[in-house]
């Protein structure tokens, strides 16, 4: 039974929401695979899999023992046989991965080809008390909340998608959120939803302090075609949402994976500095345009890219940007 709830809650991080887990009857099998293993049946990643669980107490069986009881069942059962192990060392991890052999250890290790795979010894370790920033996922979702539409009371699988992160990563981030009392968490059926502690302004100025700036590098750009590949942003968003004069040079902002195809489409290429350029690129650590619906970034992550500077004009432009949004 423990192997068991370590499973659902291994699972819940993954699909971001607990999965059901049907107990099948075992009868068929040989005494000692019914003594080993206890069997339920699942839907995963859109797919239905036989989960037999190996009872802890058990030694920890060679690659190719698990290989021969894994077909045995495949035989006796209906359903992809995926194994799940209390504990796997790595030699045997490896194994098998090469024999093609399903296998979950949860919390751990996961290997499902053609459905999920992740083979890291340990994932990451949980949200460090001690952080005063939130990382990029969790700035995203709290902004998001703030101005694209609630997320109030939405299972996490749902703020994945509409996030684009991935269902564990959005269990990152309500550890995250919960780590700074920017909201609680309570489940519902089988998931877990979201309740944000405050709404509006009051959320934007509970969060500020543990907020950064979406930019994670600045560089020069030129390309030769008459579109830009970004959205406006820094002064040149800031110039158009206020009475503020715009640089020189346009800045545009992508996600560090658009830049990197754009360079290698040759789109645009790097310059040394700003005399043979043609704009400032932004590379921003979320999408910008995840956050907005039109031709610049939005006002609270553009306010966050440029509340550092040291220029009094921008700073009395910030603050009236903040006084303009309908909260």
């Amino acid at each position: 039974m423990m192997l068991k709830q370590r499973l659902l809650a291994y699972l819940e991080a993954l699909l971001g929401e607990c999965p059901d887990l049907v107990e099948e009857p075992a009868s068929s099998l040989p005494l000692f695979l019914r003594e080993r293993y206890g069997l339920f049946s699942a839907r995963l990643f859109g797919r239905k899999f036989l989960l037999a669980l190996e009872g802890e107490d058990w030694e920890t069986g060679s690659p190719a023992e698990y290989g021969k009881q894994r077909e045995v069942l495949g035989l006796r059962m209906e359903g992809t046989v995926v194994l799940v192990l209390p504990i796997l060392p790595s030699y045997a991890r490896n194994r098998m991965v090469q024999m093609g052999i399903p296998f979950i250890v949860p919390g751990s290790q996961i290997f499902i080809p053609n459905a999920f795979i992740d083979l890291r010894e340990t994932f990451p370790r949980a949200y460090p008390k001690g952080r005063q920033t939130l990382s990029p996922a969790a700035q995203c979702t709290v902004l998001y909340q703030m101005l694209r539409g609630s997320l109030e009371g939405i299972p996490l699988k749902q703020i994945a998608e509409r996030t684009r992160y991935s269902p564990m990563m959005a269990t990152k981030v309500k550890e995250e959120l919960e780590a700074l009392q920017i909201c609680k968490s309570t489940r519902r059926g089988r998931s877990m939803v979201l309740h944000f502690v405050t709404a509006g302004r009051a959320l934007w100025e509970k969060a500020k302090p543990n907020l950064i700036s979406p930019v994670k590098k600045a560089t020069w750009v030129r390309w030769d075609r008459p579109d830009h590949p970004g959205l406006l942003a820094g002064m040149s968003a800031l110039s158009r949402r206020t009475m503020i004069a715009d640089d020189r040079l346009p800045t545009y902002a992508v996600p560090l994976a658009v830049f990197q195809e754009l360079l290698e489409r040759g789109v645009f290429v790097g310059c040394p500095d700003a005399e043979r350029a043609k704009a400032r690129m932004e590379i921003w650590a979320y999408p910008p345009d995840l956050l907005t619906e039109g031709s610049m970034v939005d006002p609270l992550s553009l306010y966050l890219s440029l509340r550092t500077s040291t220029d009094d004009r921008v700073q009395q432009q910030l603050e009236d940007l903040i006084k303009e949004i309908k909260w």
